[in-house]
């Protein structure tokens, strides 16, 4: 160990430290291009998802209640569009992954894939052009994988599935290349689960995603459970792949931070309502809804170049299964009294279009919302 001249008990196991130019400003990686937006492939038209319950859900029985999961959600997604969904647990992301892979069929409204209706046919049901075009990557790659399976096995069986190749040859060729797409070695075939890493066999999944030639993959917090080092290179990894194959990607985080790196546009969810959406600069950029506005106070950010307003919500997020009347977030806004009257608490609030493409679902007044400043800024010199 070599001790630097920098600072007190700072030491490095490095022979050419001494080279190091730390006054140098970083370097700015490769860019790359976005692909231009294609077609609508994906529309929700409002989507509601409820779910009954038991009264007493230990031991059944009572009277039926009813969770309120989502709640007349409408959006599109455009081809080589990555549409990022966020909000706290319990808002209804996942339910509507569900309902797009068919997992749950809509208790009413219409989901439309290039044009073909649904969210009534279960996965068991749709045929296999549907289940190749909508796949997804999911949270907890250790539990994805069949371990008793090696990978190569598992990625030609989703071939098989989805009657790609007419032989065993040519799905094993597929295979192999799609090895390389996620940038694995052709020797990780062999192997057997136990043996991947977990940013290894999150790749895996994606592979197994983009098998059948997705036009949409649904990504539900794919990196969170992968240290962050790891979470850099799975995500720079699925943009490749997304740019290259011009797939639809739903990307569905609580990480505002990997939201703002990657998303085209932003929709967010509280209590199954979005209250806001529209272009990442757009939501990123006052005015805010006032759930918005609390989410990115949440952000954090290791620049001391950056200030950041503090924005602390009351309470948690009201259960789904009795939500408040009105405005579902009047219970914890705290612009709350600059609406006259009794109106959040009574109506629920239309959703309006401040700018072109961006909308919010807030009764708060067009001049109010002026008045909103900027939560993330740099700081004054």
């Amino acid at each position: 160990m070599a001790e630097l001249a920098r600072g007190d008990r700072h030491e490095t196991r490095c022979l050419r430290h001494a080279e190091i130019d730390w006054a140098a400003p970083v370097a700015l990686g490769d860019t790359t291009e976005k692909s231009p937006l294609g077609e609508v492939v994906l529309r929700v038209e409002n989507l509601k998802k409820y779910y009954e319950v038991a009264a007493n859900a230990l031991f059944g029985g009572g009277e039926a209640r009813v969770v309120k999961a989502n709640e007349t959600l409408s959006f599109e997604a455009r081809e080589s569009e990555t549409l990022a969904i966020v909000g706290e647990s319990g808002c209804g992301k996942s339910t509507l992954a569900k309902v797009l892979m068919g997992l749950e069929t809509a208790t009413e409204g219409s989901v439309f894939l290039d044009g073909q209706s649904i969210e009534q046919i279960p996965i068991e049901a749709r045929d296999t052009a549907t289940i190749s075009s909508i796949q997804m990557v999911f949270q907890n790659p250790f539990d994805t994988l069949n371990p008793s399976m090696s990978v190569g096995r598992q990625i030609i069986r989703a071939l098989e599935v989805f009657g790609i190749g007419d032989s065993d040859t040519a799905r094993r060729g597929r295979m192999l290349e799609l090895l390389d797409l996620v940038k694995l070695p052709r020797a990780f075939a062999d192997r057997m689960p136990r043996q991947l890493s977990g940013g290894q066999k999150q790749r895996v999944g994606i592979a197994r995603a983009f098998a059948g030639g997705a036009r949409i993959v649904v990504a539900d917090e794919p990196v969170s459970a992968l240290d962050v080092s790891v979470q850099a290179a799975v995500t720079d990894l699925l943009m490749e792949i997304q740019r290259r194959e011009k797939t639809t990607l739903l990307f569905i985080s609580h990480d505002l931070s990997i939201v703002r790196y990657l998303s085209d546009r932003v929709m967010v969810m509280y209590l199954g309502h979005v209250v806001e959406i529209g272009t990442t600069e757009q939501v990123f950029s006052p005015p805010y809804h006032p759930y918005t506005e609390a989410l990115l106070s949440a952000v954090p950010i290791a620049d001391t170049s950056v200030e950041k307003r503090h924005v602390v919500l009351d309470g948690d997020i009201p259960s789904a299964m009795n939500p408040p009347p009105g405005c579902p977030f009047q219970t914890r806004c705290r612009w709350k009294a600059e609406v006259p009257g009794d109106l959040c608490e009574t109506e629920v609030p239309p959703t309006r279009e401040l700018a072109a493409g961006h909308k919010v679902k807030c009764h708060l007044a067009d001049d109010i919302l002026a008045r909103m400043e900027p939560v993330i800024s740099l700081a004054a010199e």
